[in-house]
């Protein structure tokens, strides 16, 4: 299997109306994705994504516009392949008995591990007559060729095992890291001597509030940033340029919880397991050990050489560069810890000449900007073993999670106060940290 890009399915006046040809792959607060189990072949390399029953939330026709107006023109190929099929009107309402049937302890995540149930299990908007297919990102599924396939090749085919040790032009996909790059650029409403990034300053200001009231109780995006506290992943590191700062980065993305997903390299069988006669290692599990033992220097020559980290900088960089703040906000703040109203907000831009206006300019873009600072970013790990090279690899960059974000329940109010917040709290100047996340120090 040669990891070129996958061909889009054949879509044109496709109704996908059997929800027996899906099965459950995972899901998030405001979707659900299935892995296709059909006959189809095109369907392989994808998921279905169906949106959950949320209100206020946009159509998914709205969605995939958003997605190829906006980010196919600044991402390219990084951004991860998305597609849009007409649904059949039995197959929401059959997925939702599913779902309505299916205990909460059965579900995984893409990895197989158990999911921590929300409280309060949304099921699909049956209201919704599109869904989106999207490129699978998740691995093994490209490692056994037909023969491979078969029990006996493992064990009786010396041909087929001599074959292997000189090495296979088969690429295999071995290994996915997802993780959320966040903050790869300083936030500009930082102050001029900060010494903390804007994620490390929310990380030790929440762990703070943890300290003191004993709960993690503020809403928003910022709870991601609460997981990584211990493991210490600052995203200036990562886009920092400097190779061991890349590689300090690197060692605490691969150390987060349910970031990598290594593919079980033995192949599915019959056996029953009646033969203890150890059987000598494949060359999947061959190669899963090779990578097991070179993933950090790996990835990390990865994020120094290949141009996505950059592109995810400057774009983070353009898109809201003026901040969450005008002016006129600093103004109205000055030294108090009072977040002004959105009404003062206005009067004050009004007197001081300022426009307030949705914003139109790339600087101005909040919206753009905290999706850049919200997304995933998706790596597939491809391995083959070399006649006379050893083990040679590549990687998939996908950028993921790029919904479509707005004014709506107060997010911008809840933005400007969590910057409010770092600046008036001390956070951004180190408060309760010895690191410097300019130079990298602890």
């Amino acid at each position: 299997m040669d990891p070129s890009p996958i061909p889009p399915p054949p879509l044109d006046g496709y109704v996908l109306d059997d929800a027996e040809e899906w099965e459950y792959f995972g899901e998030g607060a405001a979707n659900v994705l299935y892995r296709y189990i059909g006959a189809d072949p095109f369907f392989g390399p994808y998921l279905l994504r169906l949106r959950k029953r949320l209100p206020g939330a946009p159509t998914t026709q709205q969605l995939h516009a958003y997605l190829h107006s906006r980010w196919a023109p600044l991402l390219g190929d990084y951004l991860l392949k998305t597609e849009i099929v007409k649904l059949g009107i039995n197959i929401i309402p059959d997925l939702n008995s599913m779902l309505a049937m299916s205990g909460a302890e059965e579900a995984t995540d893409w990895s197989g591990r158990p999911i921590k149930p929300p409280k309060k299990r949304r099921l699909l908007d049956d209201t919704e007559s599109w869904g989106l297919i999207v490129e699978d990102m998740s691995c093994g599924n490209y490692l056994y060729n037909e023969m491979e396939m078969r029990p006996e090749s493992m064990q009786e085919d010396e041909e087929m095992d001599d074959a292997q040790d000189e090495g296979s032009d088969e690429w295999k996909d071995m290994a996915m890291i997802e993780f959320k790059p966040k903050w790869l650029a300083q936030s500009p409403n930082a102050p001029a001597s900060w010494v903390l990034c804007r994620t490390c300053a929310v990380r030790h200001m929440q762990s703070a509030k943890k300290q003191t009231n004993g709960s993690l109780c503020v809403p928003g995006e910022e709870v991601d940033d609460l997981e990584e506290e211990v493991l210490d992943f600052c995203p200036l590191d990562l886009s920092s340029g400097d190779p061991a700062r890349i590689e300090k980065a690197t060692f605490a993305i691969l150390n987060m919880e349910n970031s990598v997903m290594i593919a079980d390299p033995a192949p599915p069988s019959d056996d029953e397991g009646d033969s203890y006669t150890p059987a000598p290692p494949t060359l999947n599990q061959r190669l899963v050990k090779c990578l097991e033992n070179s993933l950090v220097t790996l990835l990390t020559n990865f994020f120094r050489t290949y141009p996505i980290i950059p592109l995810l900088t400057a774009l983070q960089s353009r898109f809201g560069s003026r901040g969450v703040f005008t002016s006129a906000t600093l103004a109205l703040m000055g030294e108090k810890d009072v977040l002004p109203s959105e009404d003062e907000i206005r009067r004050a831009s009004l007197a001081t000449g300022e426009k307030y206006e949705p914003a139109l300019s790339d600087e101005d873009d909040i919206w753009t900007a905290m999706t850049l600072r919200d997304c995933s970013l998706f790596l597939k790990v491809w391995v083959r073993k070399c006649r006379g090279k050893g083990m040679e690899a590549k990687i998939d960059a996908k950028v993921g999670d790029l919904d479509l974000k707005g004014g709506e329940g107060g997010r911008a109010v809840y933005w400007r106060d969590v910057e409010r917040r770092l600046r008036m709290g001390g956070w951004y100047g180190g408060k309760g940290s010895t690191r410097n996340c300019r130079t990298g120090q602890e």
